[in-house]
């Protein structure tokens, strides 16, 4: 079953570099857009295929990740409702594919081509500056990961991750309870180790008096401080 009009221009609407669009901008937008549906385990393409969309999660979620030479996964990012990836298609000639975008749960996408995206661009240029916002955002955000991994014990990398997921109006100091937006195997990918090491650094955090879990998932903040 395809996604109708009115859940094409919903999807678009999710995303924040078509912000400044107004209600017939985004109809006339969702009508390029296509629909499509992938399975929990399903990727969305292959190395060889082609890199030339745009795909924008409407409902469920997906990981982007790569292989390392040792077989492991690196993990670069989950993808939520109103997120995207494939845009460096449009500013590259590249075809092929360095990385795979997974479904971890089963996920519904609309997606727009490499010409139809262009299009867009040149007709409506504020999207253009979104969009240099936005990847510069992940630019900085992976620029940390890398000096994080690279300099810093896994008890550090943890800190660092929790401390990027507190709101920027927390009071400082001020304890405060979150939810990580992935399972701490997922984390340790993302984190650049393994699974027993990420689970030894939330405990020793916890003896530290720093955090308290009060599950997987849930975390309540105490006080961060390198370690």
């Amino acid at each position: 079953m395809h996604m109708q009009s009115t859940e094409k221009k919903q999807c678009v609407s999710l995303v924040p570099i078509f912000a400044n669009l107004d209600e017939n901008e985004l109809t006339k937008l969702s009508q390029k857009v296509t629909s499509r549906k992938v399975s929990k385990g399903e990727f969305l393409y292959n190395f060889t295929d082609q890199n030339d969309t745009l795909y924008i999660v409407h409902q469920g979620q997906l990981k982007n990740y790569q292989i390392l030479e040792n077989g492991e996964e690196q993990l670069i990012r989950l993808l939520g409702p109103g997120e995207f990836i494939g845009v460096w298609s449009i500013f590259r000639t590249k075809q092929s594919h360095d990385d795979l975008v997974e479904a971890i749960s089963n996920t519904e996408i609309c997606q727009l081509t490499q010409q139809d995206f262009k299009k867009v661009l040149i007709q409506y240029p504020e999207i253009s500056i979104n969009l240099l916002q936005q990847l510069s955002e992940r630019l900085e955000v992976s620029e940390q990961q890398v000096a994080t991994i690279a300099h810093t014990s896994v008890a550090d990398r943890i800190i660092s991750y929790l401390t990027s997921l507190i709101p920027e109006e927390t009071m400082e100091n001020k304890p405060i309870s979150i939810e990580l937006p992935m399972s701490r195997k997922s984390l340790a990918s993302y984190l650049g180790t393994t699974p027993e090491s990420i689970s030894r650094g939330f405990k020793k955090l916890e003896r530290q008096g720093m955090i308290t879990s009060t599950s997987s998932k849930k975390i309540r903040i105490n006080k961060l401080s390198s370690v």
